[in-house]
């Protein structure tokens, strides 16, 4: 294996919303102070003590990870950072010495991973330790697979996207397999779209999907493509630990509007269910945003009621879009897109692992080469534990006590 390509390749390499963030959380929480928690949700599947040398190694060299002079004018061309950010994020180091602490315990091979420090600074972490994690997995404990037909893959599943008229953006760097993996693939996905368009000239046929582009800030910036990426639900849960829980959905809405004025518009629903969010997303708020992103929970029941929220304030729902992400295939997608139709609201697709870290085992290629379930979540903000309560009750982020004492404040 060659080594050129291993770990990260950039400061960059990591997801837009990363950076959205932290120029939001540098103007209005600053001080802030933060934990984040690894959770690996499959228990079977763990490191080695090899792969976990091999990434304390590499979190190790994150330290030296520094923005060029191309990546600084790339940042700066983005329409929604300002001169001070671009100053800022040439400025930022990782200092993984002083911000992770790594437990391994070699006789049942628990990992435990956790970050800490001030927001601003911790913020960058969560998806290239991810990443690494994935790419250590693979490299050390789970050999049986290789590159054959990634290329192939990835093309097929983007033209069947784009003929279907699907808007796809790749959104995969956090559970990719390797990096290698992750250009291949995003390599192939835009390959196939230009393919697609000329295909379209030449029919004389106005193109029905479109590639959007990616989350991974690097790739956008080596393929030329709109890095994509808003908020995340850490967002949510911080600023219910800073500024109440009540109304949290609608104080963090409010912030990332004083921030953006408008720009980056698609509000997450899910940090504290559906229902909650949908309490506070009225009035401006529903009609500054362009849409919502569904990330947990039936998408099928989430499309009417949407829909139907938004008639309900009077707002044209064909003027506004979904933008699906939770654990997407071709087929998924294509269903989807047609029961928003149905229902006259717009579409898009975030599609991640399904690109990223879909392989099949080199000794048989019947069976999937199962990719690692992983995250790293917010566990504290100012001292206080804070939570997720998606409308996927597996997807809640705390033991039963704290949740139940996040719905009673809720209401729910």
């Amino acid at each position: 294996m060659s080594h050129q390509h291993e770990g990260l390749q950039s400061l960059l390499d990591n997801d837009l919303y990363k950076l959205t963030m932290q120029y939001a959380v540098l103007q209005h929480y600053k001080d802030a102070q933060v934990v984040y928690q690894f959770t690996n949700r499959e228990k079977e599947l763990h490191l080695n003590a090899e792969a976990v040398e091999w990434l304390e190694q590499k979190i190790h060299e994150m330290a030296n990870l520094q923005l060029t002079k191309d990546e600084a004018k790339y940042i700066q061309s983005l329409p929604f950072f300002d001169d001070s950010y671009v100053k800022y994020l040439s400025e930022f180091r990782y200092q993984p010495s002083k911000n992770v602490t790594i437990q391994f315990d070699k006789d049942t091979e628990d990992l435990q991973i956790q970050v800490r420090g001030a927001w601003h600074e911790t913020i960058l972490y969560e998806v290239p330790l991810l990443a690494l994690i994935s790419e250590a997995y693979f490299r050390y404990v789970d050999r049986d697979w290789n590159y054959d037909g990634q290329v192939d893959q990835a093309s097929g599943k983007a033209r069947a996207l784009l003929e279907a008229g699907c808007a796809v953006s790749e959104f995969g760097t956090r559970r990719r397999r390797d990096f290698k993996t992750h250009d291949m693939v995003f390599g192939a996905i835009y390959n196939t779209y230009q393919q697609y368009k000329s295909d379209c000239e030449k029919a004389k046929q106005q193109p029905k999907g479109v590639v959007s582009g990616t989350s991974n800030v690097y790739l956008a910036m080596k393929y030329g493509v709109t890095p994509i990426g808003t908020v995340a639900h850490e967002f949510f849960m911080a600023v219910s630990a800073l500024e109440g829980v009540q109304g949290a959905n609608r104080k963090t809405l409010e912030k990332w509007t004083q921030t953006y004025h408008g720009a980056l518009g698609i509000a997450l629903t899910d940090t504290f269910t559906t229902d909650v969010f949908l309490r506070d997303f009225r009035g401006e708020l529903a009609k500054t945003y362009a849409g919502v992103r569904q990330d947990s929970g039936d998408p099928m029941t989430f499309i009417p009621l949407m829909v139907n929220h938004y008639k309900s304030l009077g707002i044209d729902p064909s003027t506004k879009t979904i933008v699906f992400s939770d654990a997407l295939t071709v087929e998924k997608a294509i269903h989807l897109l047609h029961s928003c139709e149905e229902y006259g609201i717009k579409a898009s697709f975030g599609i991640g692992t399904y690109f990223t870290n879909d392989f099949h085992k080199a000794s048989d290629p019947s069976v999937k080469s199962k990719p690692l379930n992983i995250v790293i979540k917010m566990h504290e903000c100012k001292g206080q534990r804070v939570i997720k309560l998606s409308d996927d009750a597996l997807k809640h982020s705390a033991d039963m006590a704290t949740v139940n004492k996040f719905k009673k404040e809720l209401g729910i």
